[in-house]
Formats: C-alpha cells, sequence, structure tokens
C-alpha cells in the first residue's frame, strides 16, 4: 500500500510538471507570435507615415459617411483603406489586398478609433480606443492568441473578426469588382 502511495505521488508529480511545462512553452509561442504582429504593425505604420513625409501619396481608398441614427443622432464615419497591389497576369488586372483600415466614428457622444491589420489577407491585429476604454486582440496562424483590455471590453474578438471581414469585403467589391 505504502508502494502504490508513493507511485502515485511519483505520478502526480511528474503530471503537475508536465502541465507547468505546457503551459510555459504555449505562453512563450504566443508571446513570440505577438511579437512578430507588433513588428508587422510598426513595419505598416512606418511605411504609411514615410510615404506621406516623402510626398508620395500611399495607395489609399477613404470612405466618409455621415447620417442620423435613431437613438444616437448624427453619425460621422470616416474608414481609411491601405493597401498593396499586385498585377495579376491570368485575370489581366490588379488585384489591391488592405493591409490596414483605420476607422473613425461616433455613436452619440462617445467616439471610436478602430484599427485593423491584416497579414497576407489575414487578421492579425485589432485596436479600439474610446476615451475611457481600450480592446487589443490578437490572432495567429491557429485562431485567437491574446486579449488585452484597459478598462471595459468595447467588444469582443469573435464581433471583430466579423467586422473586419465585413470591411475587408467591402473594400474587395469596391476596389476589385468582385461582386
Amino acid at each position: 500500500m505504502i508502494a502504490w502511495r508513493m507511485n502515485m505521488k511519483r505520478v502526480m508529480m511528474v503530471a503537475i510538471l508536465f502541465a507547468i511545462h505546457c503551459t510555459v512553452f504555449t505562453a512563450s509561442a504566443q508571446d513570440a507570435q505577438v511579437a512578430k504582429i507588433r513588428k508587422l504593425y510598426a513595419e505598416a505604420k512606418a511605411g504609411i507615415e514615410q510615404k506621406k513625409k516623402a510626398e508620395l501619396p500611399p495607395n489609399e481608398t477613404v470612405v466618409s459617411s455621415n447620417y442620423m441614427a435613431p437613438g444616437a443622432g448624427p453619425i460621422k464615419d470616416v474608414t481609411h483603406y491601405f493597401y498593396d497591389s499586385d498585377f495579376d497576369e491570368e485575370a489581366g488586372a490588379y488585384i489591391y489586398t488592405p493591409y490596414f483600415i483605420t476607422r473613425k466614428y461616433n455613436v452619440g457622444p462617445v467616439d471610436f478609433y478602430e484599427e485593423f491589420l491584416f497579414d497576407k489577407g489575414s487578421l492579425v491585429f485589432y485596436f479600439c480606443k474610446t476615451e475611457s476604454a481600450e480592446t487589443r486582440y490578437y490572432w495567429g496562424p491557429n485562431g485567437f492568441l491574446r486579449e488585452m483590455l484597459k478598462g471595459d471590453p468595447i467588444l469582443d474578438d469573435a464581433f471583430a473578426a466579423r467586422l473586419a471581414g465585413d470591411l475587408k469585403a467591402a473594400f474587395d467589391k469596391m476596389m476589385n469588382r468582385d461582386y
């Protein structure tokens, strides 16, 4: 009986150490992916600013909407799409792919600012800021990675991903005539 208890203690200790090791390894892998996304973000922002300073316009499309919303009053929504263009030999046309989208809008008295960063067509980062809160979401090749919040979450990661998809689809219809 004593030998059995000793074996069980060893098995439990090994299981606990294994679980700790797996948790540390997963967190480390996520940290590396988040660092890669942050580098991609910095490069995108720097590239946009560099083109503006050199008086070379970045590939940018701006969509501005002004409308009245019941219960919220006048809303102004301005979306900036920054994109790359590649010539598609097969289609015989340029294909435009957004890599960075910013959106500024209000709902009643609350102002929102959002950023969406894409890597190879996939959403990797979402940022939203109001006067009292900030939300950051990171995605990797295997899905959602991490959230970082200051204050209450402004919207959840699934809605942010869906919103990014909707904005990207609107861009494709507008620029690539993808009907």
